[in-house]
């Protein structure tokens, strides 16, 4: 017993302790015999997942305590236990739901939102969207510190963290928690002056206020009428030389007069290329929290509270499938209930498992990518903005270190070549710098989250 028991608290510290809970405590130990450990797993969704995620760690765990090798077999789950281990925090309403009533048709890409899903809920003059709130906004380990400032920044008095800057791939919440922020704020303080736009936007209206030789209304509005200030996807500022100058000054007016600044991006402020550095610096001059794709138990969570609201109970198994085959963006996460839900409403159909891959199965399969070496590392010396050039050279500069070792790994993993095909693909004499640097990315990845969302944005730039 005393293994089992030991290879568990060793785990415990090696996942997250979200992930221990969901996926390993359930799995009980039936019998420990001189050569092997029988398991049973609660729910066949649970022992698949173990199985495949969790099973060869606790193996090795094994060999390391015991110097012995033991096989592991994980017992089928009890007769009728269909659920996945999800399923105990949402039970089922009390009563039969009535039948689904039609939806109208709907844009498959929409942000995670409380409101029905057939609903538009109109913009108000500060441009907020007052369907996005922090109540509908589900919370998880991959978004944990940006959550959390969020909520500090719109419920404090004075500016907490002053800019806070927001930045993961698209369709993991930033958006959602900047409306979030407003909306709280004007909850509050009804009367703060709250202004939400895009930097798209801010860019328009300034080229029209230069057209129209309106500057000193369009400096007013933004420098002097608004308390709050959310400006959305400020990547897309890169190169706009005459609008930076205009944001940079902007920036500085409302920090001095401590005027909360809220920020999002696709990537950290010192990545975003083509940009003042006097700007860059600004936007880190607050508190910087990343926001990476939700994990499988947030994205069940995510999908069964938005089908809740919608007044439909969706089974376990079925969240589990769509979780599964969804795993980076919560608006493709979206985009497939609200196909599932139609397409039930539309044909009277129960929604089942079955009718769930029927359903969305050819919606959510992607055309085949070829990612070659070539591609991976021009994506990464764009993404670093280092030169090709350098990242094939024998240099070790400290800004190229880190990106050669990625470019390797994410070579190795998603190109299907071998560590001596690679090293010729990196123009190196020893398979082994290949090997050496797909290890070390993996060890780092294990404790450092920065860096993994670096990974996760590079990857859904190569796989897209």
């Amino acid at each position: 017993m005393s293994v089992w028991v030991n290879a568990l608290d060793r785990l415990s510290k090696k996942i997250s302790a979200h992930s221990f809970e969901m996926w390993v405590r359930p799995v009980e130990l039936v019998a420990l015999e001189p050569d092997r450990l029988i398991l049973r797993a609660p729910t066949e969704t649970n022992r698949t997942w173990f199985e495949k995620h969790y099973l060869a760690p606790i193996r090795d765990l094994i060999r390391e305590e015991t110097g012995r090798e033991y096989a592991l077999v994980v017992e089928p789950p009890p007769a009728g236990a269909s659920a996945s281990p999800v399923a105990a925090r949402f039970e089922p309403p009390p009563a039969p739901l009535a039948p689904l009533a039609p939806l109208a048709p709907l844009a498959a890409e929409r942000t995670f939102t409380s409101a029905p899903l057939g609903s538009q809920a109109p913009l108000s003059a500060s441009g907020l969207n007052p369907r996005y709130l922090f109540e509908s906004f589900v919370a998880g380990p991959s978004n944990q510190l940006a959550y959390a400032a969020a909520r500090a920044v719109a419920t404090a008095e004075a500016p907490r963290y002053n800019p806070l800057f927001l930045w993961g791939a698209a369709g993991v919440g930033k958006t959602h928690l900047l409306h979030a922020i407003g909306n709280e704020i004007l909850r509050v303080r009804p009367d703060a002056r709250v202004l939400y736009l895009s930097v798209e936007r801010f860019i328009n209206e300034y080229v029209h206020a230069v057209r129209t030789q309106t500057m000193h209304d369009f400096r007013t509005r933004f420098r002097e009428g608004c308390d709050v200030i959310l400006l959305d996807d400020v990547q897309y500022i890169s190169a706009k030389e005459a609008t930076q100058e205009e944001l940079f000054h902007t920036f500085n007016e409302l920090h001095s007069r401590e005027h909360l600044v809220v920020l999002s991006a696709d990537r950290k402020p010192h990545e975003i290329q083509d940009i003042h550095e006097r700007l860059r610096t600004r936007f880190g001059w607050g508190l910087t929290a990343d926001i990476e794709p939700p994990e499988l138990e947030v994205r069940i969570a995510i999908l069964r509270k938005k089908a809740e609201q919608e007044g439909v109970f969706l089974d376990s198994d079925v969240a589990y499938f769509i979780a599964d085959q969804v795993k980076s963006n919560v608006r493709e996460l979206e985009g497939a209930l609200v196909r599932l839900l139609a397409f039930a409403s539309l044909s009277g159909s129960t929604i089942t498992l079955e009718f769930a891959r029927k359903t969305l199965l050819g919606a959510l399969a992607r055309p085949a990518t070829t990612i070659t070496t070539d591609n991976i590392i021009r994506a990464v010396a764009e993404y670093y903005s280092v030169k090709v050039a350098d990242l094939l050279s024998e240099r070790r500069p400290k800004n190229i270190v880190l990106p050669r070792a990625v470019a390797m790994y994410l070579a190795y993993k998603h190109t299907g070549r071998s560590y001596p095909e690679l090293s010729t693909d990196f123009k190196k004499n020893d398979h082994t710098t290949i090997r050496s640097a797909n290890l070390k990315i993996k060890v780092r990845l294990e404790h450092d989250t920065s860096l993994r969302g670096e990974i996760q944005s590079l990857e859904a730039k190569i796989l897209r």
